[in-house]
C-alpha cells in the first residue's frame, strides 16, 4: 500500500488531490478527497463505483484515444490503480516541462507570458490531436492541460484531466461528428478566455 497521508499534494482540485508516486519518479497518483469518499453514499450518481467513477471514465477515454489513432495521444497516460492509505488511487504518467520539473498548466503559462502566437499554435495542435483521437474533452479548461512532454520530445499541450463521457446517454461516444462539433465549440470558448487572459 502506498503511503500518501503524510505527503504534501502537488495539486488539489475540486474532487481530487495529486501526489508524487512515492516509488516511481515518472508517475503521479490521483486520489479522491477524503471528504468526498466519506459522503459518497449521499453524492454518488452511480453507486456501484461511487466516488471512483471518474477513474473509470478516464481509463476508458485513454483506451479509446489509443484505439482511434496509433500516434501519440493528447492525454496523459492512465497507468492503473493502486491502494493507498487515502483510498484507491489512479496512477498516471507525469508530464515534464523543458526544465525537467512538473510541466506547467496552460493557466500558469498564460499567467506568465500572456496569450502568444506560440500558445495559439499549441492550442491548435491540441485541437487537431483531440479530433484525430476522437477524445471526448469534457472540461476543456486551462487548468486541465499542461505544456510539456512525456517522452523527451518537443513540448506540446496535453490534457491531464477533464476527459471522458459524463452524459447518462452517451451521445458523444455514439457520434464522432457530434463529438468533434462539441470539442470545437469548447475549444473556441477556451481560446476566447485565453485571449482575454481569463483562466
Amino acid at each position: 500500500m502506498l503511503q500518501l497521508s503524510q505527503a504534501t499534494p502537488i495539486a488539489t482540485g475540486k474532487h481530487r488531490q495529486v501526489y508524487q508516486h512515492p516509488e516511481q519518479p515518472g508517475q503521479l497518483v490521483k486520489v479522491v478527497r477524503t471528504d468526498l469518499i466519506e459522503n459518497a453514499a449521499a453524492t454518488a450518481r452511480w453507486p456501484r463505483t461511487g466516488p471512483y467513477r471518474g477513474y473509470v471514465r478516464e481509463f476508458k477515454e485513454y483506451l479509446a484515444s489509443r484505439h482511434a489513432d496509433p500516434g501519440p495521444t493528447p492525454l496523459a497516460a492512465v497507468i492503473g490503480l493502486a491502494d493507498t492509505d487515502l483510498g484507491v488511487g489512479l496512477v498516471v504518467e507525469k508530464i515534464l516541462g523543458a526544465d525537467g520539473a512538473l510541466a506547467p498548466t496552460l493557466a500558469t503559462w498564460l499567467g506568465r507570458d500572456g496569450f502568444t502566437a506560440a500558445m495559439r499554435q499549441a492550442l491548435d495542435d491540441l485541437l487537431a490531436a483531440l479530433l484525430r483521437h476522437n477524445v471526448i474533452a469534457t472540461d476543456l479548461h486551462a487548468f486541465n492541460m499542461v505544456y510539456g512532454s512525456n517522452d523527451g520530445s518537443a513540448p506540446r499541450l496535453m490534457m491531464i484531466d477533464g476527459f471522458g463521457e459524463k452524459n447518462i446517454i452517451p451521445h458523444r461516444s455514439m457520434s464522432r461528428r457530434h463529438n468533434a462539433t462539441v470539442n470545437r465549440r469548447k475549444f473556441e470558448r477556451l481560446v476566447r478566455r485565453c485571449q482575454a487572459g481569463v483562466t
